[in-house]
């Protein structure tokens, strides 16, 4: 007998054994896997689903159209969806033509029916997206900006169509804005999402701008107020009035004394402060205050002294022209007072840990 005669006779033998055995060699799980992908070109994603149908049709003989499985099938099946794990090189931001691969591995102590094994797919099917450019953002953008220089704000109109129209943007540095600044758009994740969910992406050069004006110049120090003199005395004039000495033997007669005078540009963030401000249509910017040690005595000839205080009055809202003068017309009073419970000190270093600086 020749070489090839025996081992034809071997491959016989062993194809019987593995007849007469039932047994089967196993089935590459990768050859059930097929991946759907959805989305934008460039942004595409891939998810893959394994045909158990058919693997189960083709590994254990069973067909779901044929009833329900016995118990031993059961287990088997059990076996089967409990021993492999896929996962796929890339799954986001995806682009046509772009090449994934699938790599299914299989724990052999649960199942000798299936193996692991790779398979390669080509991604196909993208929807090409539109592009969203400068131009288009500047032309249906809207901006307008409030507030003071330095801390302005932007507020953002969207003129755009469906789907567009509710789209949010945003601007980088919003709350920290001064006149003559160029705003900028942001590119940030949750608008490139937004985009992306109607089919949209920003083009390369994204990046729309606009200037920022209109906002209102508060003084940095407050000598840079040029009537700085004019808003003192009038701060002067309220407090004599607010503690004026009664012409009566009945009622109350006092003494002030100015400690010391503060100014403050802009209001900290995130701060309870000066919630006793006897005004409520002040920004909190711009402020000039006096601190005041306010002496009262009862009037008439056996005076007593009734009470100590500190009484904090000023003005808030102080914005300067371009010839760096405020209109005293527009300036909003506030005025709150400390209690004995607060000493002068305690008062004075309050009023500097809310961001104002002693005016000299």
């Amino acid at each position: 007998m020749n070489g090839d005669s025996k081992m034809k006779k071997l491959l016989m033998s062993i194809l019987l054994i593995f007849v007469l055995s039932g047994c089967s060699p196993a089935k590459d799980l990768s050859d059930y896997v097929t991946v759907d992908f959805s989305g934008m070109d460039t942004k595409g994603t891939a998810s893959y689903n394994v045909d158990m149908n058919k693997l189960y049709k083709d590994v254990l003989n069973y067909d779901e159209e044929s009833g329900f499985p016995d118990e031993d099938t059961q287990k088997e099946m059990m076996a089967i969806a409990d021993s492999y794990k896929v996962k796929m090189s890339k799954e986001n931001n995806l682009s046509n033509d772009d090449k994934i691969k699938v790599i299914v591995s299989v724990d052999e102590n649960k199942t000798k029916k299936i193996k692991g094994g790779e398979k390669e797919f080509t991604v196909n099917s993208l929807e090409k997206p539109k592009k969203l450019t400068t131009e288009e953002v500047e032309k249906h953008l809207v901006v307008n900006f409030n507030g003071a220089s330095g801390k302005g704000k932007a507020t953002i109109d969207n003129t755009f169509e469906e789907p567009l129209n509710f789209v949010e943007f945003t601007i980088k540095d919003d709350g920290n804005l001064k006149n003559g600044d160029m705003a900028q758009i942001e590119k940030t994740k949750d608008l490139e999402s937004n985009l992306s969910d109607q089919g949209y992406i920003l083009s390369d050069d994204f990046k729309p701008e606009f200037e920022v004006k209109g906002l209102k110049n508060v003084a940095e120090k407050a000598t840079d107020i040029s009537n700085l003199e004019d808003i003192k005395r009038m701060i002067d004039e309220e407090v004599k009035r607010s503690y004026k000495d009664s012409e009566y033997s009945f009622g109350s007669k006092y003494e002030i004394t100015l400690n010391k005078l503060f100014y403050r540009q802009f209001a900290k963030d995130n701060t309870n402060e000066d919630s006793g401000w006897f005004s409520s249509s002040s920004s909190d910017n711009g402020n000039l205050i006096g601190v005041y040690t306010i002496k009262e005595f009862s009037a008439g000839t056996e005076s007593k002294l009734l009470r100590q205080f500190t009484a904090i009055i000023g003005y808030s809202d102080i914005v300067l022209d371009e010839n760096k003068q405020a209109n005293v017309a527009e300036i909003k009073e506030i005025s709150t007072t400390k209690d004995d419970t607060y000493s002068l000190e305690s008062v004075l270093k309050l009023y500097e840990g809310y961001g104002y600086s002693e005016v000299k």
